[in-house]
């Protein structure tokens, strides 16, 4: 079982009129919900262990909860897991909702999605490997790259991990694993976003290759995703109301201002669920 942890009530009542929304009263029945929270840079990320220890994770995503409850009036228990823990979970029913999900057919078999944001993967390539290029990439069998169990990066990106052989791909359970494998030139490749490696950008300047392999593909789609076995309607159209209240009112854009500043993020609107990966929206123009 994740790392779990109740939403404290005046935290969420705090931050909703923070952005100037509405605090809702708890609905009736509405949860307690089961949330699978994924480590991610910018998105949730846990203290130093060094650090305090009474000290609280920082992110877009702790604060995005704390406004959704607010808004909704439903409760929410945290759970800290793994990308494939996350899946299986939400597919066995002890899991109720998670974040930032990129649709697959796959995927929507077991959940509804809500898409909020567009992004954009790109690829990052060590410079001395000399294949910044999707094909010079693929025409060199010594070049491996690193990439994230259960994650989907869209179908051109998940198409060319899937053209590496196994040897080729070192798979591990999450982003902060895959990008220190990265950074420590265990491989040659990542294929990540914007966000993830703009902290480390700095410091590598000409010595790594930055492109987007699929610069002519759809943009992404990524938001909520909520279980169809133990979510009911209902508590869906509550949720989806609450998600399109933050997104009328500019909470989103407050939010990836201050967590995702430059990540290539665009907000879609208007805002609805999701029923096949190929109906995925494009961004609010």
């Amino acid at each position: 079982m994740g790392q779990r942890y109740l939403l404290a009530v005046a935290l969420t009542a705090g931050l909703a009129m923070a952005a100037g929304g509405p605090v809702h009263a708890a609905a009736a029945g509405c949860g307690p919900y089961r949330v699978g929270l994924k480590e991610y840079p910018q998105v949730y990320e846990r203290p130093a262990k060094a650090a305090d220890p009474a000290a609280e994770p920082a992110g877009l995503d702790r604060e995005f909860f704390a406004l959704l409850s607010a808004r909704s009036g439903c409760s929410f228990v945290y759970e800290l897991e793994s990308q494939p823990r996350v899946w299986s979970r939400l597919r066995d029913g002890s899991l109720d909702i998670t974040s930032w999900v990129v649709p697959t057919d796959e995927r929507l078999q077991s959940v509804v999605l809500i898409p909020i944001l567009t992004v954009r993967p790109l690829a990052y390539v060590w410079t001395s490997a000399r294949a910044s290029t999707r094909e010079a990439f693929l025409a060199r069998p010594d070049l491996r790259a690193v990439s994230v169990k259960g994650a989907s990066y869209g179908p051109g990106y998940d198409a060319c991990l899937e053209a590496l052989t196994a040897r080729r791909v070192s798979s591990v359970s999450d982003v902060d694993t895959a990008v220190r494998v990265f950074l420590a030139r265990r491989v040659d490749l990542i294929i990540t976003y914007p966000w993830v490696m703009a902290r480390h950008l700095p410091a590598l300047a000409g010595k790594i290759e930055v492109a987007d392999w699929y610069a002519d593909g759809r943009t992404l789609s990524s938001g909520l995703a909520l279980s169809k076995r133990t979510i009911s309607p209902e508590d869906q159209a509550r949720l989806l109301e609450a998600v399109k209240g933050m997104s009328a009112d500019g909470t989103f854009r407050r939010l990836v201002e201050r967590y995702l500043p430059g990540g290539g993020v665009g907000f879609i609107d208007p805002i609805r669920t999701l029923a096949t990966s190929a109906a995925a929206p494009e961004p609010a123009r």
